[in-house]
């Protein structure tokens, strides 16, 4: 779905139109479940947090000053995901950095592409979801995760050479 239909859609899901917040909600929920399963590696608490987003968004969907609400309901689904490993795990985001990087410990003998993203840090897998799975570009990224445009793309492409090393058997 294009920006101009999801502006539509948004606009009639103003207005109470419960199929346009279907036809949102089947464009977007695979890439919004993607990218939050990849920041809190769950799974169940994947869905939960995809399910309120989509929540979320019907009960109070972006108004019309919103420019690029792709970027906006992903920055969303980015904040939620954040919140919702904080509730889990952590008190402070020093701490969401070291659970994820207890994960990048593990080392499995076969490693397929999810495996190797999941071994990525936090960062870096969102970096590269957002890019990948929700197909946005990089100053859309670099506004989303808060940062600038070059460092986002060094993060990505930093992720990229990671897989790459992880794919060929090598460790990060």
């Amino acid at each position: 779905m294009g920006e101009l239909n999801l502006k539509e859609c948004f606009s009639k899901v103003r207005q109470g139109d419960k199929e346009a917040f279907a036809a949102i909600y089947s464009d977007l929920k695979q890439p919004v479940y993607t990218i939050v399963c990849r920041i809190v590696q769950s799974r169940a608490m994947a869905e939960d947090v995809t399910q309120d987003v989509f929540v979320k968004l019907f009960v109070s969907p972006p108004d019309s000053s919103v420019r690029n609400l792709r970027a906006w309901v992903f920055r969303m689904a980015h904040n939620l995901a954040i919140d919702a490993l904080r509730k889990e795990h952590c008190t402070n985001m020093d701490d969401v950095v070291a659970v994820a990087e207890d994960q990048l410990g593990k080392v499995a003998t076969r490693l397929d592409i999810e495996a190797a993203i999941g071994r990525l840090p936090w960062d870096e897998r969102e970096v590269l979801s957002l890019h990948l799975n929700a197909e946005l570009h990089f100053n859309q990224i670099a506004t989303i995760v808060g940062l600038s445009l070059p460092a986002t793309y060094r993060k990505y492409r930093k992720a990229i050479g990671s897989l790459r090393e992880l794919l060929s058997g090598g460790g990060l």
